[in-house]
């Protein structure tokens, strides 16, 4: 069992003040979420509106907007400074509930030590990014974590609530709708989508009802995956996932601007066929969600270690098959990192290890280059490295389900 003494905590929570002071300077994109908020205010379009220099779009919902209101006139410094210390106390929050869970506490201690410092330092890059651009990712993978949490914990209405407040600020988690479904999870379901309902025209009560509309509307058509620039989804350097990985591997000249005068492209095809290709590799990574579950419809999950293993590739699936991913959304692969790591921590058989940490290593660096070697981060961008790490990972859960597998038919 892992010791927990005090002054760890202490100075945790020193280093996390300090660190996030210093990054509370300077705008990032809680300023856009404000500014939105601000546009709210005045009865605009949140979503035709464009933040920054006219560069950047609002991505999330009205509810976000409209709770961040009261907000929008206070001191940028101070309400930015504790936006960083949510996002921080939800990340370590996120740790307390491995460190609980009864799959690491069937570890010895240095082993669990081992995991989650190799854990840790994985993380890192992606729980710099999000703080430094005062991003939300962070929030969202809370929701979805901790929602899943309490309804596996028998408490579907406020697990419900946690996760229908994640779809609604940002969609993502719309993914686990059909998972609490084949998992028979009726009444989390029924809850989730009553949630969603209310989240959604709760703002028509404090705005008015058309323009909630209007605004939902405008919504849908700005983050609608079908869009054109969605399919070439090369707009900003910083974009990775299916669809700009494939873009870049599959036309030669896409309106990427900051391309590198680099071969990337082994084809060269329409746009059409562009986007039947993207459609079958998510279908493909959608599908390999049965393989990892192998449990006919409508189950229970046999044991804590299978619900955490499907529930870490279901995140894995989400910055690679939703459009529009950031760098900072690949905070979404730790737990699949994670779950790699755990078996390769917690087995014994030095043949089965060997490849999978070598993989696992390879993974890391092109998780973490950028923190690494930054100098060269042009050339990770323009490559989509971030992508082949992600899509390694898919490999390795694979591998570690077919370790369980065997393991299950030997005993």
């Amino acid at each position: 069992m892992l010791k927990k003494p005090i002054l760890t905590f202490v100075i945790i929570g020193i280093l996390t003040l300090v660190y996030c002071f210093i990054e509370a300077s300077g705008e990032g994109d809680l300023y856009i979420y404000l500014r939105a908020a601000g546009v709210l205010s005045d009865g605009g379009n949140i979503y035709t509106e464009k933040y920054i220099n006219g560069q950047y779009h609002y991505y999330y919902s009205v509810l976000f907007a409209y709770l961040l209101t009261p907000f929008f006139t206070l001191p940028f410094f101070a309400v930015k400074f504790f936006w960083l210390l949510l996002n921080a106390f939800l990340f370590w929050h996120l740790f307390y509930l491995l460190i609980k869970s009864p799959l690491l506490l069937q570890l010895p201690e240095k082993k669990a030590r081992l995991f989650l410092i190799f854990l840790f330092v994985f993380s890192l890059r992606f729980f710099h990014e999000n703080i430094h651009a005062s991003q939300i990712t962070i929030l969202i993978l809370w929701c979805c974590i901790y929602g899943v949490y309490l309804i596996e914990k028998e408490k579907p209405g406020w697990g419900s609530f946690v996760l229908a407040l994640g779809i609604n600020i940002k969609l993502l988690p719309l993914v686990f709708l059909p998972y609490l479904l084949y998992r028979a999870r009726y009444k989390a379901l029924f809850f989730t989508v009553d949630w969603l309902l209310i989240l959604a025209f709760l703002p028509s009560i404090l705005v008015g009802h058309n323009y909630n509309r209007l605004l939902i509307a405008s919504w849908w058509e700005l983050v609608n995956p079908a869009n054109p620039q969605h399919v070439l989804d090369v707009a900003e350097r910083s974009f990775h996932g299916l669809s700009t990985l494939l873009a870049t591997l599959f036309v030669a000249h896409v309106p990427d601007q900051y391309a590198l005068n680099l071969r990337r492209n082994i084809a060269d095809i329409d746009l059409p066929a562009l986007h039947k290709i993207l459609m079958v590799s998510r279908l493909v990574l959608v599908a390999l969600t049965l393989f990892i579950i192998r449990d006919r419809p409508f189950r229970l999950a046999r044991s804590g270690w299978k619900k955490t293993r499907e529930i870490s590739y279901i995140l894995l699936l989400i910055p690679l098959i939703f459009p529009h991913q950031q760098h900072y959304a690949f905070l979404f692969t730790v737990p699949a990192f994670g779950v790699v790591l755990f078996e390769i921590i917690s087995n014994e058989q030095k043949a089965f290890k060997r490849p999978v940490t070598w993989l696992l290593i390879i993974v890391y660096l092109l998780s973490n280059l950028k923190l690494l070697l930054g100098e060269f981060n042009q050339y990770y961008e323009h490559f989509k490295i971030l992508t082949y790490g992600a899509l390694i990972l898919v490999a390795l859960t694979m591998w570690v389900e077919v370790r369980q597998r065997d393991r299950l038919l030997n005993n």
